[in-house]
Formats: structure tokens, C-alpha cells, sequence
């Protein structure tokens, strides 16, 4: 916990704004010498050099909890370092800046031309080993450990490698995680940060022993769990099932020393209770602006494509008739008194397959109408979302904004009851054949004292047996203050089939599959504990702060989400454990299943870590290289992902601004030829110039006599930089088509 600026008077030591180093340490003032000892303990402790470095500060910030925390800070010609530490030398934040002429930066813009860069040299195991060794310095071993995550993906442009992790307390991961940056051209540390850094904890961290068994923890945490049973959409599919899900509750833990079970949740309200931290403002929205829908160009000046646009929109209804329709079909909206502030068109192309011309039936547009009015210090707005072509409502939420000093009284005139008939009544109306199917789920009252709110709120689901579908759900709010429907949204998907249980197990039976699938780590935990442990210097000052509650460091046990799954709940028929499971793999991976034995799989493969390839979980590395598949392919050195079965239209948008391709040439199956794939290469590069000059070249293709003038520069110049070796009959080979697996290989021989 932070406790800012507290000025302590246990806490003695005056600070000097501006410390001279000049002044012997035993003739300098205590601020000074303890400045000049913090130094001193960080630079041992780094094995700083400070040499270069012409000027250099130093200042703490104290607090009651924190004690010091020493910021220095060395400057340089184009060098500068900032470090922040205790009184201890403990070292909490690092970080070197150093000034890098940017005419060493290499620029991969080439102004519209696709750039290859060269692979960049791996560093990241020396970096690691850097990392872990500076970890070393830093840490108070033995107590503190750490173990620093190895998950650094390549970049094509790697200038830095950045690892993180858990300090382990005692052997015990904690909630202190450290992470450190290492340059990748030097392996110079740039940056270290732990999260602690202004955190406050009670005393001294226990020795993280427990004399209660895992069993005994599960068992009792088992009991703090909540479930709800539902009906669940399966994964892609159009059938639900009845499912068990945890509902959001309390957070618990077993401490490890007593085995006593500890509300988290409770002590932490507690805690920003006494920090006031417990009121949330929200800020006000501002009302959207009219659009502006004039026409300002004549009509010669339209294209086809332009006019073909406009099309779409001749079905829409203006603002003043969706206006008027609204009012004149839900007068439960009470809009009376409202004035229309704007009317926001927008329009969305349907889902079509590949390939197909849109019709201007194939966008939907919609209009989203703003209403206001000002009622003394209470500004109200009402939002209404329409299909623009019909003025079929879509959405109503609602906004009330109070201007005046401090909050606002409401005036009731309708209870959570009365109000129930208005909103099924409405419902009715909206949700229309689907609302037989609809039971109410959920309703908050807005006299409830602890909601302190305006509006009445329903919540209406679909329900077959004894269970609710929140797939197919309806919310209808009631302003409490004039009795007006204030919000009207929901949908439903009549394809979906509820399937119901045969039997259902038992909400413990759920509850001991569900903690049995969740791990079990014994850690520390951040507890809130009174400050009168604090002790007799420290929590007289805390207690004059406002404070009555501080952060300390407890062992124990907590159930937690296991690591590469998620447990979703619990089937509600079979009784079994829902877990959702996933790989480490980043999600722009880019793996192959069938390059076993191949001789072309180092390549590929080594390409893949800088997600450079063809995607699809296989290359086919036999298979004839199409101009989609090299689209594909050199688009992806740029960062590009096309997979099979995306929208190839981009892909080739980007390949007529290379000047990969032409809209002309466009033929997604056609197949690439080793010439052409040389010269889409090479011209990358800017060598199309060289290539071009006449009478300079030479090769020692097997069939070197029969390339033509205007390929020979390139074949040399590819047998030069190691693209093309030739076949097994050591030929060039300009016109044959070339695979996917020879492409792979070329790229990666000019990378490499």
C-alpha cells in the first residue's frame, strides 16, 4: 500500500533538496551521507561505472510505511541513468537511456516497395542469461527468488528482449512480479522494475510454513462456492445445455499458519473504505452531433462507384418520419416533451460468400436518434436505436444527468411492482411470437437503498424446465420518477434448441468437481490486517493519517484458474468439469504437420518463429506456389496474416501497392515460376537497376546459355546471394513453376 508524503516525525532524517557531492562524507550533513551511502551501496551492488556521467542527484521521498525511497539520477553526453532504492540499497526501478543516432536505425519504409529485411542475429539466450544474472544482484536472496519467464517471440526488427516473473518468497510465488528489458545489440540492461516499488507491507514476510494440508484447504474453500444452473450455447453450434457456472462472490483464502478461512473480499472493502476509494463517478456523456447530410459536389462529378453508395441509402427514411414513427408506435417511451437532438445514419454490408456482388439489399442501415430535455438541475436523454428503412425500434436506453450541487433526491411514482405490468406489457410488443417463451430472470428496484437509482430494471430470459437461456434475453427498464419505459433491448435466436438434462447432480457435487479441476497454489497473499499491528512508532502516525487498515504479506491457500485452462463450470447432467483449454502458442503462430523428414522443415521452420510462411497448419511444400499463396507468403514478412478461407481482397489490395501484382494480372491460381519469384525478391531489394545492365553478368547454370538477356542479370545475381543453387540437374530454371517448399527455401536464403 502507498502511503504518499506523510511527514513523520518518527521518522527523523531531514532531506537536502539539492545534496553536494563535493563535501567529504564525514564533514557533509546527514542527509548528505546517507545520500552518498545509498549510492554507494547501489553502485557495489550493480558494479556501476559511473565515469562517464557528468552530473548527478539525489532525493528520497518518505512516508510512514515506506520509509525512503531514493531516487538517483545520472546524466551524460547522450547517457543517463535513474535509479530508485531504500535506505537499505535495495533497488527497486533501473533504467539507462542511452541516445542512438538515427542514422544507425535501419528503415524498412522503402516509399510503396516491399522490403526483405535480413534475419536478425538470435540473441535471446545470451539475453536471458543477462537478464537472469542482473535478477541476481537485485533480489535479497535467499528469501527472494525469481524465475524469469523465457516467452520473448522474435521480431524481424528485434532491438530488445523483454522477460518477466513471480518473485518467490521462501520458495512461494507472491504478488511481486519484476520484469527486466535487455538491449539486444549490446545485452545491456535498459530497464528493471518490480511491482512493490510503492507498496507498503507490514512487517517482516513469514517463513511461508503451513501445518494445514491441501485436503483441508480445498474442502474449505469448496464451501464459499456459488453456482448457478443455466443453459449454456455450446461451442459453434446451435444447441445449449444446462450447465452449472459460478456466480461472482466473495474471494476467500485458508491461511496457512491457522487454517482459518478468510473473506479477501471483506477486508479489502474495508481497506478502501478507509482510503476513500469506495465512491465511483462515471462521466457524463456528451450528445452526439447531427449529421450533416447535404450533397455539396454537382452530380457530374460523381463516380459510378460513388453513386452506386448513395444507392443504398434511397430507402431510408428521413429524421422527421423515424421520428414521428417512434412516437407514434411506442408513446410508452414518453417522449413527449422531448426534443429530437440528432439522427446518426449508419450502414453495415451483410455477411456474403466470396465472390458475390452486393445489392443494396444487402446492407442494413440504421439511425441512431438522440433526445433531450432539460428539466430544472436534471438534464434527461433518450436514445433510440431504428432500422432507417421501416423505423421498427431496435434499442432504447436511457441517461439522466444532475447538474446541481451534491446528489440528487429522486420522487417516486411507481413501485418495482406496479412497474412490472408496463414492462411485460411493452415486452410483448417488442420480443412479439418469442415473448411466450420469455419468464422474468431478474429485476433491481430503484428504491432499493442499496441501488439509490431512478430506473426499475427487468430482466427477461428464455426458460424450458427449471432453467434460464441468457443467450436469448430481454432487458426492459422503468424510469421510477414518471413512469416511462427508459430502456428496451434484447434478442432472440429461435434456431437455438434447449436441450434439458435427464437428471441433474446436486450444487455440491458441482461445487467439488468444480474446486477438484482448479489449482491449489499455496502462496502469499496481499491481506489487509489493522494497523495496530503495525507497532507502537508506526501506527499512531497511520491512525492520525485516516488509515485503520495496511497491507500485509500471508501464506495460504487460494483456488485459482489452472495454467492453459479455464474451468468454465460444471455439466450440469454428467456432473464433470468444464475446462477450457489452450497452448502457449501466440495466436499469430504459424506451425506446419507435414515437414517430417522434409528437407526444406529448418527453413521453414525457422522462418515460422518470425511468423513468416504460409498459414493453415500444413505447407505442402510439394505443391505448386500460386499467386495467392506468394501473396501470402511476402506480404507476411510486412506482418501480414492471410489464412485459407479469409477475405483475399485485402491480401490484394496490398499486393497491387507493393507491386507484387496488378488488378489486371489478378489470378489467384495461377502458378509462380522460379523467375519470377527471383526477380519479385531481388527487386525488393532494389537491385531491378543492376540487374538491368547489360553485358556485366555471368552464371554457372547448367542451362545458362539458354537464359535470356532480360533474366540473365537476375540469375546471376541470384546464384550470387545463394537464392538459387539450381535443381538436381543444376539448372536455372526460369520458366518452371516453383513450390511452395523452393519458395520458402529462396526466401530464406536471402534473409538469412
Amino acid at each position: 500500500m502507498k502511503l504518499r508524503k506523510i511527514v513523520a516525525a518518527a521518522l527523523c532524517l531531514a532531506l537536502a533538496a539539492a545534496p553536494v557531492l563535493g563535501v567529504a562524507a564525514e564533514e557533509a550533513p546527514a542527509a548528505d551521507q546517507a545520500l552518498l551511502a545509498v549510492t554507494a551501496k547501489v553502485k557495489e551492488t550493480l558494479g556501476l561505472d559511473t565515469e562517464v556521467y557528468t552530473d548527478f542527484q539525489g532525493w528520497a521521498d518518505e512516508d510512514v510505511m515506506l520509509g525512503k525511497r531514493w531516487t538517483l539520477s545520472w546524466d551524460g553526453d547522450g547517457v543517463s541513468l535513474n535509479v530508485t532504492a531504500d535506505d537499505q540499497g535495495k533497488i527497486y526501478s533501473y533504467y539507462f537511456s542511452e541516445s542512438v543516432s538515427s542514422e544507425t536505425a535501419e528503415s524498412w519504409y522503402l516509399g510503396g516497395k516491399l522490403n526483405i529485411p535480413r534475419l536478425p542475429e538470435d540473441k535471446s539466450q545470451a539475453a536471458y542469461a543477462a537478464a537472469r544474472d542482473f535478477v541476481g544482484k537485485v533480489l535479497e536472496g535467499p528469501v527472494e527468488t525469481l524465475e524469469l519467464e523465457d516467452r520473448v517471440s522474435p521480431s524481424l526488427y528485434q532491438d530488445s528482449y523483454r522477460y518477466s516473473g513471480t518473485v518467490l518468497l521462501n520458495g512461494l510465488a507472491s504478488p511481486i512480479r519484476c520484469s527486466v528489458t535487455v538491449r539486444a545489440s549490446d545485452l545491456a540492461i535498459t530497464r528493471f522494475w518490480r511491482s512493490d516499488e510503492g507498496a507498503g507491507y507490514l512487517g517482516q514476510v513469514g517463513p511461508g510454513t503451513t501445518g494445514v494440508s491441501a485436503a483441508q484447504a480445498r474442502a474449505s474453500l469448496r464451501g464459499t462456492l456459488n453456482f448457478e444452473a443455466r443453459y449454456v450455447l455450446d461451442d459453434q453450434g446451435k444447441t445449449a445445455h444446462v450447465r452449472y457456472v459460478p456466480v461472482a462472490g466473495d474471494e476467500y483464502y485458508v491461511d496457512g499458519e491457522t487454517g482459518a478461512l478468510v473473506d479477501l473480499t471483506q477486508l479489502r472493502q474495508q481497506l478502501w473504505k478507509d482510503k476513500g476509494m469506495n465512491a465511483t463517478g462515471y462521466a457524463a456523456e456528451a450528445p452526439m452531433a447531427e449529421a450533416d447530410l447535404a450533397a455539396s459536389a454537382s452530380d457530374a462529378k460523381l463516380t459510378q462507384a460513388e453513386r452506386d453508395g448513395a444507392a443504398i441509402l434511397q430507402d431510408a427514411l428521413s429524421k422527421e418520419a423515424l421520428d414521428k414513427a417512434v412516437r407514434n408506435a411506442w408513446p410508452e417511451f414518453g417522449l413527449e416533451s422531448y426534443t429530437l437532438a440528432s439522427a446518426n445514419y449508419s450502414i453495415n454490408k451483410k455477411d456474403l460468400p466470396q465472390g458475390q456482388e452486393p445489392t443494396a439489399e444487402d446492407y442494413t442501415i440504421t439511425c441512431y436518434l438522440t433526445y433531450g430535455k432539460q428539466e430544472g438541475q436534471v438534464m434527461r436523454n433518450k436514445y433510440v436505436t431504428v432500422d432507417a428503412r421501416t423505423g421498427a425500434v431496435q434499442s432504447l436506453w436511457s441517461r439522466r444527468y444532475f447538474q446541481g450541487e451534491g446528489e440528487e433526491t429522486y420522487r417516486y411514482v411507481t413501485t418495482l411492482t406496479t412497474a412490472q405490468a408496463k414492462a411485460e406489457a411493452v415486452l410483448k410488443s417488442f420480443a412479439g411470437e418469442h415473448y411466450a417463451a420469455l419468464s422474468l430472470s431478474d429485476s433491481t428496484d430503484a428504491q432499493d437503498p442499496a441501488q439509490k437509482g431512478w430506473q426499475h430494471s427487468y430482466t427477461f430470459q428464455q426458460k424450458a424446465g427449471d432453467w434460464f437461456y441468457p443467450g436469448n434475453s430481454y432487458t426492459v427498464g422503468v424510469d421510477a420518477t414518471d413512469g416511462s419505459i427508459s430502456q428496451l433491448d434484447g434478442s432472440f435466436d429461435a434456431e437455438v434448441e434447449l436441450v434439458a438434462p435427464k437428471s441433474v447432480v446436486s450444487p455440491q457435487e458441482a461445487a467439488r468437481s468444480y474446486a477438484d479441476a482448479m489449482d491449489l497454489p499455496f502462496a502469499y497473499l496481499e491481506v489487509p490486517v489493522s494497523v495496530s499491528l503495525a507497532g507502537s512508532q508506526v501506527a499512531p502516525l497511520l491512525k492520525e493519517a485516516g488509515y485503520s487498515y495496511i497491507l500485509a504479506l500471508k501464506a495460504g491457500y487460494v483456488l485459482a484458474q489452472p495454467e492453459n485452462g479455464y474451468v468454465r463450470g460444471v455439466d450440469a447432467e454428467t456432473g464433470e468439469a468444464v475446462v477450457e483449454r489452450y497452448d502457449d502458442q501466440p495466436d499469430n503462430a504459424i506451425t506446419y504437420d507435414d515437414l517430417e523428414g522434409h528437407w526444406v522443415k529448418a527453413a521453414a521452420e525457422e522462418l515460422a518463429k518470425f511468423s513468416i510462411g504460409l498459414r493453415g497448419g500444413s505447407l505442402g511444400p510439394d505443391q505448386v506456389l500460386t499467386q495467392l499463396d506468394m501473396l501470402a507468403l511476402l506480404t507476411s514478412v510486412e506482418g501480414y496474416s492471410y489464412a485459407p478461407g479469409d477475405d483475399t481482397d485485402w491480401l490484394y489490395d496490398r499486393g497491387y501497392s507493393l507491386g507484387l501484382v496488378t488488378p489486371e494480372t489478378r489470378n489467384e491460381t495461377r502458378p509462380i515460376t522460379r523467375g519470377e519469384l527471383v526477380r519479385l525478391i531481388l527487386d525488393s531489394a532494389g537491385y531491378q537497376r543492376i540487374a538491368a545492365l547489360p553485358g556485366i553478368f555471368r552464371c554457372d547454370f547448367s542451362d545458362s546459355a539458354a537464359i535470356g538477356p532480360e533474366d540473365l542479370g537476375y540469375a546471376a545475381l541470384a546464384q550470387g546471394l545463394g537464392l538459387v543453387r539450381g535443381g538436381s540437374d543444376g539448372a536455372y530454371a526460369a520458366g518452371r513453376e516453383i513450390t511452395r517448399g523452393e519458395a520458402v527455401a529462396m526466401l530464406y536464403q536471402y534473409m538469412k
